[in-house]
């Protein structure tokens, strides 16, 4: 995630050793589509449970 420019990585030199993520600007970006997922989640975790326990392969 680094690497594709989403995240940025910060070392301490600490004991014990430390290092800090954050999301960039590009990063960012995805938090619109992540809190529609989680809102999708929630709406539908109860169905989705129900096929799980109904399905017969």
């Amino acid at each position: 995630m680094e690497r594709d420019g989403l995240v940025t990585r910060a070392v301490h030199d600490e004991n014990p050793p430390r290092v800090e993520y954050a999301l960039t600007p590009l990063g960012r970006t995805l938090v619109p589509l992540i809190d529609a997922a989680r809102i999708w989640s929630e709406e539908h975790l109860p169905t989705l449970l129900r096929a799980r326990e109904t399905y017969e392969p």
